[in-house]
């Protein structure tokens, strides 16, 4: 880590890009149903974004008005792809927020943090996100994402995601008769 935001060349972008293509692709191979294709572009961004959320922990010389330009949001369309191509790194930033609140729980930058988490919301799943403020569409319209999120919400037990009307099915059909026995708060 540095002490200042770097900007990378394109060749260190695509050996990122790269080095993600080969990680999803393992993944992917326990995936079920067909795996949606990788997204360089929306994996590149999550490397980014996590990359610069842990130097702004780290170094606090930034103001709180200078955030949302070190932390853009993603300009392209949310869709399965890009959701499970940027939880290669976003995964990792329910975590980082928690320990930024332990650290400082005013920080700013928890506020522009959530927001993409918000967005992101596969990789927020056990975080406590506000259900009301999720977009399912990119969840749904993927049988092997939908899947993958079910799956995550039983292994977190977040509660909230399992009670909201598009999962409460999805999390009972995979659970199956053994909901009561595994997850008894489900009830």
């Amino acid at each position: 880590m540095f002490d200042r935001i770097m900007n990378f060349d394109s060749a260190d972008e695509e050996l990122v890009k790269d080095f993600l293509l080969i990680e999803y692709e393992t993944e992917a191979q326990d995936f079920p149903n067909t795996p949606p294709h990788f997204d360089a572009d929306a994996a590149l961004w999550g490397a980014r974004t996590m990359y610069t959320i842990c130097q702004l922990i780290l170094y606090r010389q930034h103001r709180a008005a200078e955030l949302p330009s070190l932390l853009p949001v993603f300009t392209s369309a949310i869709t399965a792809s890009a959701m499970l191509s940027a939880d290669l790194c976003l995964r990792f930033l329910p975590q980082v927020l928690k320990d930024t609140k332990h650290i400082d729980p005013e920080d700013a930058l928890i506020e522009v943090t959530e927001t993409h988490l918000h967005q992101w919301h596969y990789s927020g799943i056990g975080y406590g996100l506000a259900t009301e403020m999720l977009d399912f569409t990119a969840i749904k319209a993927s049988a092997s994402l939908w899947q993958l999120y079910a799956d995550r919400i039983i292994e977190k037990k977040d509660i909230s995601l399992a009670n909201a009307d598009c999962m409460k099915e999805k999390i009972k059909a995979s659970m199956g008769a053994y909901n009561g026995r595994f997850w008894k708060e489900l009830n």
